[in-house]
């Protein structure tokens, strides 16, 4: 998946040497000549602010704060139903458990400060953009795949019929027949038979060993078919 050629970050990090670092680390532009903005906040109450009021590709965000930590942000961001931006946690804390829980949370790295180089910044945003992407892509899919089922649910519980050849009319206007409908829509595969009333009518003395022959070769491909 394709990244904007410049990057907007959200920064919330109340150390002026770490915010001074990883500006300097990005600079203006990285090795594929794309760009980045800053937005420097300090604490998660400024952050959160700053988040309701923009719109940013990444947050880079402290696990430390003055007012909390940023997996209580993020807990709260998950509570309001605030979508974040990928979110890169950066904290002093080599824990497992911490990162464990900030991507439980949502964030989509972690990043141990005075042990990331500027490669592995610029990955981790760039992964976490593309990451968040496909999250997006596959709720996209997975509403319209909603849609779809409840658009199938329509269909069956309301279908015009014609009172005469039994035709069914879909959403442009066509008149189909029922088997016809049935593949159009992909609602099932279709076979044919005869039901025991028409045998009769139409084979009035072979009927009794027409329909015998028939539920029996119905049996032996569809084992399920009642007896």
């Amino acid at each position: 998946m394709n990244l904007p050629a410049q990057l907007k970050l959200l920064v919330i990090d109340d150390d002026d040497i770490d915010r001074m670092n990883v500006e300097r680390m990005l600079g203006k532009s990285d090795a594929e000549g794309r760009d980045y903005r800053f937005v420097m906040t300090r604490s998660k109450a400024e952050g959160l602010a700053a988040l309701q009021a923009e719109q940013f590709d990444c947050l880079l965000l402290d696990f430390r704060l003055p007012d909390g930590d940023g997996l209580e942000l993020l807990a709260e961001a998950a509570a309001t139903h605030l979508r974040l931006p990928p979110t890169v946690l950066m904290t002093t804390l080599n824990d497992r458990q911490t990162a464990l829980k900030a991507l439980s949370l949502g964030a989509q790295d972690y990043l141990v400060k005075g042990e990331f180089t500027q490669a592995m910044l610029v990955r981790a945003i760039q992964y976490g953009i593309q990451r968040d992407q496909l999250v997006q892509e596959r709720d996209r899919l997975l509403r319209e795949l909603q849609a779809a089922i409840e658009n199938i649910k329509t269909l069956k519980g309301l279908l015009p019929v014609c009172s005469s050849c039994k035709k069914i009319r879909d959403d442009s206007g066509y008149w189909d027949a029922v088997d016809a409908y049935i593949v159009k829509h992909g609602l099932a595969t279709v076979s044919h038979s005869l039901c025991p009333t028409c045998i009769r009518q139409m084979y009035p003395g072979m009927a009794d060993k027409i329909i015998a022959a028939t539920a029996a070769e119905e049996r032996r491909s569809n084992p399920s078919t009642p007896g």
